[in-house]
Formats: structure tokens, sequence, C-alpha cells
């Protein structure tokens, strides 16, 4: 396992120096990284079988280091590819083996056995003029997803866009799309066709899917200051039917996607507005006591408030109301469940360049995170999901011509 690791960073490192030796007119090497402290408290059972809150995460850690590359071949075509650090999260999995009696067994197990972590975030081409539309690109591999705020979240909060952290898309995927704007800074629109799976897979789970899934995004700017748009995906999740013996696959499901969002900028306020309806579909699930489908809905507000212009500080003081409602599945369903959550937190930017852009910020968000236990599985009653979080964080980037 080590060794192919191994081979897939040899890899990796290969592809971030192939744009240098291509003769592009202008590369580009940028990087952001993101060291985060969280503190978790949470309800977990003593030793009398009741539940308390107790503290369950505390630790730092390399939550995100993006390096990347950006070339430009022609003044018409560009390319791009970012590879995402990290000492969170799961990489990959592999087997346990054991032997009892006789009998060798294995168990699956996931996570990072190497101390840190590497994903392919993008690695796409961008083919300005390859149509014979004004202001239209293609683009080819692995690229944003265009949905909802996903795209172009920009952080100022610590956390995930709604679509992401709710599970709705991926950040990223393989696949390939048209993207336009409109005369006069009226607003952008793309359109495209994905694997669906995201940018996490590997190996023998990267194509559990065998249909694509259809993209359609709309930005309008109609008055300065003022966005308003909408997303509408297709997708599908596992195989219809299972590669062997074609059984029935009961787990696959089709899922119809839409997200309306809404920004209001004015002076030093900025508004996200974003709502999100997920509506998913087993066809293949005949049991009565089990979820055959349902309708997930997401509102996130999101507010933020830039005092620069206030301050000898450039200060950010940001918020969010957050709700996730999975309540339309069966009682019975442990994933049924209307999640609230409040987000506070202040940011400050320093070190600007000559752009007058930041290198540095440092965040501190608090999270109250609650479940209503009327609208939610009966494991989620008085309040055994319910949590709160601290995070600060401090982020730093750079980019150079070489």
């Amino acid at each position: 396992m080590k060794k192919s690791q191994f081979c897939l960073n040899l890899i990796c490192l290969g592809l971030l120096l192939i744009p240098v030796g291509l003769n592009g007119l202008e590369t580009k090497l940028s990087g952001e990284f993101w060291v985060r402290w969280i503190s978790e408290i949470a309800k977990r059972k003593d030793s009398n079988g009741n539940y308390d809150d107790k503290l369950v995460s505390n630790y730092l850690s390399l939550e995100r280091g993006y390096l990347g590359l950006e070339t430009k071949f022609t003044e018409q075509v560009k390319g791009r590819f970012t590879v995402d650090i990290f000492t969170t999260d799961k990489t990959y999995e592999y087997q346990v083996y054991s032997l009892s009696d006789g009998t060798l067994t294995s168990s699956t197990k996931s996570g990072s056995i190497d101390g840190a972590g590497l994903k392919i975030k993008y690695a796409y081409v961008d083919f300005g003029g390859f149509i014979p539309v004004k202001d239209m690109t293609l683009t080819a591999g692995m690229q944003k997803v265009y949905f909802g705020s996903i795209y172009d979240w920009s952080y100022t909060l610590i956390g995930k866009a709604p679509s992401d952290e709710h599970k709705v898309v991926n950040s990223s995927d393989l696949g390939i799309t048209l993207n336009g704007f409109f005369p006069s800074g009226f607003g952008e629109y793309q359109l495209g066709i994905y694997n669906g799976e995201g940018y996490k897979k590997i190996g023998a789970n990267l194509k559990e899917n065998t249909d694509f899934a259809y993209l359609g995004n709309l930005r309008l700017t109609p008055i300065a200051g003022l966005t308003v748009g909408g997303s509408y995906m297709l997708n599908t999740v596992g195989r219809d039917k299972n590669l062997d013996g074609e059984t029935v696959n009961t787990s696959y499901e089709e899922q119809k996607l839409t997200d309306i969002f809404t920004r209001l900028a004015y002076g030093p306020v900025d508004l996200n507005c974003e709502y999100i309806v997920k509506n998913v579909n087993f066809p293949n699930i005949t049991d009565s006591g089990k979820t055959k489908e349902y309708s997930a809905t997401g509102i996130s507000i999101f507010p933020c408030i830039n005092l620069k212009a206030y301050l000898p500080y450039d200060l950010q003081l940001v918020g969010c109301y957050d709700v996730w409602d999975e309540s339309d599945r069966l009682e019975t369903d442990k994933a049924r469940s209307k999640l609230n959550a409040f987000t506070v937190g202040i940011n400050y930017n320093f070190l600007p360049d000559e752009t007058d852009n930041p290198a540095m910020q440092l965040q501190l968000n608090y999270t109250d995170k609650k479940y209503d236990e009327d609208k939610s599985h009966s494991d989620y009653a008085d309040g055994k999901k319910d949590s709160s979080q601290i995070y600060l964080q401090l982020k730093w980037k750079f980019a150079n011509t070489l």
C-alpha cells in the first residue's frame, strides 16, 4: 500500500511539471494552505448509559493544501492542474487480514497510514474560440461543478458551501462543460456532462455509476450588486443492476437536484441566500418498510459585513443560518432528520500584496448544531446528535509567474 501511495505521489508531482516543458506563453505557480484547530463538544454515553456533553475532538490539522499550476498555451487555450494535500479525511481503503483457527478472514479499513493524503482537485484545459460563439469556452477534465454557490464559494466562512456540506453535489468532477458570458456583464451560464462521482474515488470505486450526470446553471446580474440564479442537475448513484448475475441493486438511486441562489452586495454588506431541493428515488426498492423516495430541502442565509472602511484593520463579521431537512423519509429510517445550524465568526485579513489582496487570513468560527426531535429519527431524541464546534484557522496563499 505504501508503494502504491509513493507511486501516486510521483505521478502527481510529474504532472505538475508537464506544463513547464510545453513552451506555454505563461505559467503561474500558486498555493493556498489552511492550518486549522478544531474543538468539538457532543453528547456521548457515560458509564451509566446516560448522554452527557463531552469533548470529542480537539486537534490541529492541515485541512487543505492546494498546490497548482496554471498555464497559458495560447491566448485562448489555458490549462490548470491543482493537487490537494491534507492531513485529515480518509484517503483510501485497504484490507486487514487475520488468521484464527485455520480460517483467514479480512476486513476493509479506511484512512491515511502515511501521515498525509493527496487528491487531484483540478486537471482541465479551457478551449476558448473552439465553438464560434462569443465569450464561450469549452472546458474538459477534472473541473468545478457549476451548481449553486459551490463553484465560487470563497470560504469567508470556514465551513463548506451548503450543497457541499450536505453532500448534494461534489465540488469538482471529471466532465466536459460549456461556459459562457452574456453581453454587458449581464450574467453567465454553464452546461455540463460529468461522471457524477466527484474527485475522491480511485481504483475499483471510480466507476460504480455508468450513467453520466447532466447540469445546467444560470446566473444573472440585472443591476449592479444583485445576482440571481439557478442550477439543475440530473444524477444517479450506483448501478441499476449489479455486474455479477445482473441482480437488482436496491441501493441504486436517481436524483433530481435544484438550487436557487441570490446575492445582494451593497456597501459593506454582502448577503447570500440559497435554497436547495434534492429529490431522490430508489426505483428498485420493493420493501414497504424502506424509504422508496424522499425530498430533502435546505435553506442557507449567509451575511458578511466588511469593516475595512471603518476600522484601521481589515475585519469581517460573518454569520450563517443553515437548515437541512430530510424529514420526508419514513419515520423508521435512521437517516430521517432536520438540522438547524447557526454560525458566527470574525475574519482578520492581513499582509496585502501589491494589488491589495491579503496573503493571509485568520478566521474564528463558532457553530451550534441542533436537530428537530419531531422531524428526526428516534436516535436524535433528547439532543443525542446535537453538537457545537469552535474553529480557528490560518489561511495563507501565494501566486507567482514562472
